[in-house]
């Protein structure tokens, strides 16, 4: 297993993919911060958005933005990986599917955090360079916000190859994702309107609980979901949970999937 991740990470590295997406997530936060910083030169006090508060509250009032971008590194790393004939050579090596498929996990984690790294970098390098420091929304808010939505993303990731490589079509793995991630919380959700213990449920899903009233995160107040002792322990733990579930579950459905 150790030299089939060698292997994978010697493949990334040596391949555009993950340059690609992070330069250009790299290159539109910068652009991002540089423009609000020119239209406020240009507009005065009539443009209110130029400050890093606004820029931060981009990415803290949208936590879900960090799953969303993990699953769009393990698609692009990963589509395909059925077809090209990889996993049939990888196989034919002696290594079980379940070993390729935590080897897989474990390159594009790695590959994910390296990109989160350059980019957050330059986001918050080019805010302060551009931007006025001021607003209700401020650094240790983003930077809190990175162990809150750490094992989340991570969750996002590990089930977004599960859904590609248990479909005969990568299209098809990344709608049940979405299904998965956004749909089904919300049919949680509408239910617990009803019924207690399914909103206790629903309530214990990113999207859900990222997106009620526990989040305040405005040009005037920032209250965030991780902002007490409680709430970042239920972040955290509903993390664990989902690396747990998707992970079982990626050993048990690969395991019997025909190559």
């Amino acid at each position: 297993m150790m030299n089939y991740i060698k292997g994978e990470f010697y493949r990334v590295s040596h391949s555009r993919v993950i340059y690609s997406i992070t330069g250009i997530l790299a290159v539109l936060s910068f652009f991002l911060n540089a423009l609000l910083g020119l239209l406020g030169r240009t507009d005065g006090p009539s443009f209110p958005y130029d400050t890093t508060s606004f820029s931060y509250s981009n990415l803290v009032s949208n936590p879900m933005i960090f799953c969303s971008i993990a699953a769009v590194i393990g698609v692009l790393l990963y589509e395909g990986n059925r077809k090209n004939g990889n996993l049939k050579n990888t196989i034919a090596f002696g290594i079980s599917r379940s070993k390729v498929f935590m080897g897989e996990c474990i390159v594009a984690i790695v590959s994910a955090i390296f990109s989160l790294i350059i980019v957050l970098s330059v986001y918050i390098i080019s805010a302060n360079i551009f931007l006025e420091h001021t607003g209700p929304v401020n650094l240790t808010d983003l930077l809190t916000e990175i162990p809150a939505v750490f094992f989340i993303a991570v969750a996002s990731l590990i089930s977004v190859i599960v859904c590609i490589e248990s479909f005969g079509k990568d299209s098809i793995g990344i709608i049940i994702w979405f299904i998965i991630w956004f749909i089904i919380p919300k049919i949680f959700f509408y239910l617990g309107l009803r019924f207690e213990i399914i909103h206790r449920i629903a309530m214990w899903m990113p999207y859900n609980f990222f997106g009620t009233t526990e989040m305040i995160v405005n040009m005037s107040q920032s209250v965030t979901a991780w902002g007490t002792t409680e709430g970042m322990f239920k972040c955290l733990i509903s993390g664990i949970i989902g690396i747990a579930v998707f992970s079982l579950s990626g050993v048990v459905l690969l395991r019997k999937r025909e190559l």
